[in-house]
This record gives C-alpha cells, structure tokens and sequence, in this order.
C-alpha cells in the first residue's frame, strides 16, 4: 500500500499541473479569438509549459537523492519513468537546435 501511495502522490503531481495548463490554455486561445488583433498566445503557453516542465524535472530529481540518501531505493525507482517522460520534450527540443546529435535521428 506504502509504493502505491507514492505512485498516486507523483501521478497527481504531474496530472493537476498539466490540467491546470490545459484550462488555462483553452482559455487564453478563446480570449484571443475574441480580439481583432491577435496576439501570440501558443506561445506564451509554450514557456509556460517549458517552465512547468523544468519545475517539475528538479522536483522529480531532488526528489529521488534525497530517496537514495535515505536508502529508500524503491520509491526513488518510481520517480525513473516519470524523469524519462520529461526528458522526451527536453530531447525533442535540443535536436530542432542541432540535428547532429546521433538520437534525434530517431525524431526526424
């Protein structure tokens, strides 16, 4: 019961802030609709996201260290797939700057 509370905790971690991002996108798009001069606004909700991302990437890591120097190895365990699902974004993004690197062939 104790590994599946912490799954719990880091799902909703991750859920309510892309929900919040998702609501809070569909309402800036609906706003921008309505104007007669239209701004940027993906973009705007692009950095937003960049931001919650990299909020969310520290958290997950400083959060397995501190697990491993407590010795509690498996919950420091389910923090791996959720670091992997952040770091495809993050990926994704250094190889449209430099397509030289030898895993973003596996994006193009």
């Amino acid at each position: 019961m104790k590994i599946t509370r912490h799954i719990i905790i880091r799902i909703l971690t991750v859920a309510i802030p892309m929900f919040l991002l998702y609501f809070y996108s569909e309402m800036a798009i609906e706003a921008n609709r309505q104007r007669e001069h239209r701004t940027d606004a993906g973009l705007g909700i692009a950095f937003l996201f960049a931001f919650v991302l990299i909020i969310l990437l520290v958290g997950f890591i400083t959060d397995s260290i501190v697990r491993i120097f407590k010795k509690q190895y498996s919950v420091a365990l389910i923090n791996v797939p959720f670091l992997l699902l952040f770091l495809i974004p993050v990926l994704y993004i250094s190889c449209q700057f430099s397509g030289e690197i030898f895993y973003c062939k596996c994006f193009s």
